[in-house]
């Protein structure tokens, strides 16, 4: 994908500087909270999730999938 490596090389261009830590350049690339979905109260205990959706009378979105998390198969 050569479009893909000159978008890549013209990002790493754009930094101010070579951070010496993965964490420093993360929040140069993608500032926390900056993505609605990070906003939303996510839940991993199923049951604990059921019981506060039935507490709070809300409805309850699953999200399940089967295999691998990119789709490679």
């Amino acid at each position: 994908m050569p479009g893909m490596t000159a978008l890549l090389l013209c990002a790493s261009l754009l930094l101010p500087q070579e951070p010496t830590d993965f964490r420093a350049l993360h929040r140069q690339i993608a500032p926390a909270g900056t993505e609605a979905w990070e906003q939303i109260p996510w839940r991993t205990d199923l049951l604990e999730a059921a019981a506060a959706a039935r507490a709070s009378h809300q409805l309850l979105f699953l999200w399940s999938m089967n295999g691998h998390p990119l789709g490679c198969v």
